[in-house]
């Protein structure tokens, strides 16, 4: 009975996962944080989009950056902090994130300190997809 119980339990109640699609590869991060960055193409320079999982979306909290330039929100509050970075408070909703990947930019993946550098596990140019899952639990062994 116990056991049936837990069964239930495991089928009822799935776990929200951020799914991670390459051309070849799915990872299943069990997650509420993390972190996307990549070097600017045109400033050289790291940028830093920070990301909540809240239900099925993607919430883009902050960004960060050391320039200004095009493509750079102008208009949203700036986050003080002394790390030589500007970091802004975006808080825009999305459904997915899809992401060009590519060894010159090095786009890479920050978790619960560990990362993950999609740049060596896709081809230059190549599309990853983001989205919140709701799966059952043992996607976790995955």
């Amino acid at each position: 009975m116990v056991l049936l119980f837990f069964l239930l339990l495991i089928v009822i109640f799935p776990l929200r996962f951020v799914e991670i699609t390459l051309p070849n590869s799915t990872f299943f991060l069990y997650i509420k944080n993390f972190e996307v960055q990549w070097i600017h193409s045109v400033e050289k320079e790291e940028w830093i989009e920070s990301y909540q999982v809240k239900n099925d979306k993607l919430i883009l909290t902050s960004t960060a950056f050391k320039t200004f330039g095009a493509g750079v929100p102008s208009d949203k509050e700036v986050i003080e902090r002394d790390d030589g970075f500007v970091h802004m408070t975006i808080n825009r909703e999305m459904n997915d994130i899809l992401l060009v990947v590519s060894d010159l930019v090095e786009t890479t993946v920050f978790f619960e300190n560990k990362e993950i550098p999609l740049y060596e596990l896709v081809e230059d140019y190549e599309e990853v997809h983001f989205e919140s899952k709701l799966l059952p639990w043992w996607n976790i062994l995955k």
